[in-house]
């Protein structure tokens, strides 16, 4: 029987709660940055251009540091849109409520200039990271009811300096994640499509069509079904978690083409993640709850499917692999008197990711979902102004191609292309410290979603169907429209030693 978990892995990865840029990544890892929408790669003016470019702590003297806070300020909205069971009965419930909550999401960076030529670095961020928790009446409760992602990577460089136009850096990341999901399964809808089956197997009759039966059983059963379809009463729920490490490396160099024009280029890779955690189902109750209303319509139906609910359904080990993808990027920065001009075009390799795997140690079938991403592209244009001694100014508009297609978006994920408009300033407390606020608004696309959760699988005729042996899922549809959007503020201090 199919009843839970095609997108567990992708929930772990990136949702809508947090992730502020397109795909699975998450927004800004420098407030300085975030100023000018994340076009000022190039700019390298304290330590935090360590994330967009190794060759950075080239370009600081001394030693310096930042710590940056991020705290993101969501608002999300469902509309549900005609979401139905695997029995193709509506799903009764809420639009999910606040789904996405205000988080804070700290960064750090440290450079150590070695000799004129030889630079360190070290960077602590979050590469991605979100949690949405939806109340657990909603309409697409089957597709998923609570998400959260943490991750930490850290990142060690060094930069060289070729001579006074070219520098080269490079670095290693180790990256950690740890996911949650919380998700329905919809036994009640699995039971009777599993009765309705054996039903029409034991009333065949030579010569009638198989669909004629199947219709008189239906039409037999059709007070059972609606009782039991999306019926909280016979339906379960299923907790995932699981963490890993993995492992990549970035590369970068800056061109100075003049005292006030650089270019640069950054590299980084992908990592392999393979996330290994336990599964953990709550089927008990609502087995228990199937056995007494079916053997009171059906003798022994009930006792059957009960047996085969807790024989399949039993808490276990998972794993899922997913590779991040890699990402190149282009930009530049031009001072001019008090006023700097900046832009960023970033490539990322998105195309990697055509589906997502869970492997579970138990006899389910895996849970598939295919993605089929594309390939994105990320444009920004930005300006600095040097108000006075003390104050600069920033600003910054950026587009955010979404990997993410009609065809293939889920809940777990309903992204779209975005704006970004951000503003902020640096604040110079001394000679050896500063102080960076920026504020963001992102307007995301309205996103449609109808979801067919069967995991791809189709019969000889290439159409879609529930195969419960080929892998776990709720075959649920979720219809319906998502409006997100988000602040992001970005706070961080900056100090030379």
């Amino acid at each position: 029987m199919r009843f839970a978990q095609s997108t567990i892995g992708l929930a772990l990865l990136a949702l809508i709660g947090g992730a502020q840029a397109s795909g699975y990544h998450f927004g800004s890892q420098s407030a300085s940055a975030q100023g000018t929408a994340n076009a000022n790669s190039a700019e390298a003016t304290d330590a935090s251009g360590l994330f967009y470019n190794p060759a950075a702590s080239a370009r600081l003297g001394g030693t310096q540091a930042s710590g940056v806070l991020n705290i993101v300020i969501p608002t999300g909205k469902f509309e549900d849109q005609g979401s139905t069971t695997a029995l193709g009965l509506p799903i009764k419930g809420s639009d999910g409520g606040k789904f996405v909550a205000t988080t804070a999401v700290p960064h750090a960076y440290l450079s150590h200039q070695l000799s004129d030529r030889l630079s360190l670095g070290f960077g602590m961020f979050v590469p991605f990271g979100s949690k949405s928790e939806y109340s657990e009446d909603w309409t697409g409760r089957y597709n998923t009811i609570g998400t959260e992602l943490k991750t930490i990577a850290l990142n060690p460089s060094l930069a060289f300096k070729v001579n006074e136009k070219l520098t080269f850096g490079g670095g290693l990341t180790a990256q950690r994640i740890e996911g949650k999901l919380s998700k329905g399964a919809d036994f009640g809808s699995g039971a009777l499509a599993n009765v309705i089956k054996s039903q029409v197997a034991a009333n065949a009759v030579p010569g009638v069509p198989t669909e004629v039966i199947q219709a008189a059983v239906m039409n037999k059963l059709g007070g059972l079904i609606k009782t039991v379809s999306g019926n909280p009463l016979y339906s379960g729920r299923v907790d995932v978690e699981g963490t890993d490490w993995g492992f990549g490396y970035n590369l970068g160099l800056m061109y100075n083409y003049d005292e006030n024009t650089r270019f640069g280029v950054a590299y980084r890779s992908a990592i392999g993640h393979k996330l290994s955690g336990t599964a953990k189902w709550q089927v008990q109750t609502p087995a228990a709850n199937l056995a007494t209303l079916l053997n009171g319509a059906i003798p022994g139906a009930g006792t059957a499917v009960q047996q085969s609910l807790l024989a399949a359904y039993t808490d276990s080990d998972a794993s899922l692999a997913v590779d991040t993808p890699e990402s190149l990027s282009f930009n530049f920065f031009k001072q001019q008197d008090k006023l700097a001009v900046m832009g960023d075009v970033t490539v990322t390799r998105h195309s990697r990711f055509s589906e997502l795997r869970v492997d579970f140690s138990n006899k389910l079938p895996d849970s598939v979902t295919p993605e089929n991403w594309i390939n994105t592209i990320r444009a920004a244009f930005g300006v600095n102004y040097q108000w006075s001694d003390q104050l600069k100014l920033r600003g910054g508009l950026a587009f955010d191609q979404s990997p993410v297609k009609l065809s293939t978006r889920t809940p777990s994920i309903p992204d779209n292309d975005r704006i970004w408009v951000s503003g902020g300033f640096n604040w110079k407390l001394s000679n050896k410290s500063s102080f960076d606020v920026a504020l963001s608004y992102i307007n995301i696309a309205a996103a449609q979603v109808n979801n067919y959760d069967n995991g791809g699988v189709v019969n000889a005729s290439g159409s879609s169907v529930c195969d419960a042996t080929k892998n776990t899922s709720s075959c649920a549809t979720v219809r319906g429209r998502y409006t997100v959007s988000s602040a992001l503020l970005g706070l961080q201090y900056n100090h030379q030693f």
